[in-house]
This record gives structure tokens, sequence and C-alpha cells, in this order.
């Protein structure tokens, strides 16, 4: 998947949903679900032991209709972890050229993590398909992403770290492209004793929050 067609993904769905564990036993089962509510752009992090099996099975189980991400890519050695899993793209926490460099060779299209102006001006301008702002909450939420965004509005941006369901609207409504959400949404449900049940009802509201901000609508 090139640069502009994850780019479109996001712009149509507008929820990427992250996975983390201490292990990813559940990753496949949770995904399920997600998939089941509406939930098409998942992300595996690599930090979770058993994450590129997890990505490899859930690629399989929903096939082509989902987008499949390795989060947590800090060296060109993950971006080959990743991409001999299956992964669809790749979500980084910090800027690291090699990675980038690294994604391009093997055709991944990367979400590449920063926080101040500088770190997302350089992520942009070695190609990422978007940039994920991280840790949005600890440093303002929304009133931070309006203050990057004046100077900067043709960088695709992805506020990640603290996003809760009330968030949503605010984060799209100031132009980012999508909002990725780990447990706000995932909740329990990635451990043995979670709940697929309520992890059902919590997607489906995240879900129903960014779909009124989608291409298709």
């Amino acid at each position: 998947m090139i640069q502009h067609d994850l780019q479109d993904t996001l712009i149509e769905h507008r929820l990427v949903a992250i996975l983390r564990a201490v292990d990813a036993s559940r990753f496949a089962d949770a995904a399920t679900v997600l998939h089941a509510v509406g939930v098409r752009v998942l992300e595996a992090t690599l930090t979770t032991p058993g994450a590129p099996e997890a990505i490899a099975t859930i690629r399989k189980k929903l096939g082509d209709d989902s987008q499949v991400g390795a989060g947590s890519v800090r060296e060109p050695s993950d971006v080959d972890i990743a991409a001999d899993a299956g992964a669809t793209f790749l979500v980084t926490p910090t800027v690291n050229p090699l990675v980038l460099e690294r994604a391009h060779e093997r055709g991944l299209p990367v979400i590449c993590g920063a926080l101040t102006p500088t770190e997302i001006d350089q992520a942009w301008r070695l190609g990422a398909a978007a940039v994920k702002v991280f840790p949005v909450a600890a440093v303002g939420g929304v009133a931070y992403l309006r203050a990057i965004r004046a100077p900067m509005p043709d960088i695709p941006l992805v506020p990640t770290g603290g996003i809760h369901l009330a968030d949503v609207a605010k984060f799209l409504e100031s132009g980012s492209i999508a909002v990725a959400a780990a447990t706000p949404l995932l909740g329990d449900s990635l451990t043995s004793s979670g709940s697929l049940t309520d992890l059902a009802t919590r997607a489906s509201e995240f879900v129903a929050a960014a779909a009124k901000y989608s291409s298709r609508t």
C-alpha cells in the first residue's frame, strides 16, 4: 500500500485501533470483534511478544478488507520483521530516517511518530504518509494540535496517546486526518479475563463518532 492509499484509508475511516498488551494471544480475537463493528485500520505493536505472528494471523482472517499495521517500529530490522509478517503499513514512535528509508525499500507506508514542530516537519519531509502526534494528550491535546496545524496545514496528522471517545470529534473537527486509540478503546479486552462483548460496545461508539467525519459521509 503506497502513501496516498494509506492516506485515503485514514480519511475514509478516521480511526486506528492500537493493539498493545503483555502478549498477543488475544490480538486476533479482538481484531475480529473490531472488524465486525466497522474498524478497518489496526496497529499491532511490536513491543508485544508474539505480535508478528498475530499480524500474520489477523491478515489471514480479515484479508484485504482491513489494513493491519505494525507499531513501535524503531529500527530497520523492525521494518523487515513487520514486512515479513504481512503488515500493510508501519507506525513509529519516533523519527528515524533509517526506518523510513528501509520502509520505502520494502514498499510500506509509514505513520511516523513525532511531537515537536521540527520533528513533525522532518517526518513529513522524509516521506511519511502521515505523522503521528504522540503523546498528544500529555502536551495539551486538541489545543496543541491546532497550534501545530496553523503553520503546517498541509501535513496529515494522526493524534495518538490518551485519545478517549469524547476526544474523537474534537480532534477530527480540528483537522486531523484520523485518530488512534489504545486503552480507551481496547480496555481490558486483550487480557485473558477481558470482555470482548464490552470491546464491541466501545468500538461501536468509536466507529460511530469517527464515521461522522468519514469521506464516505
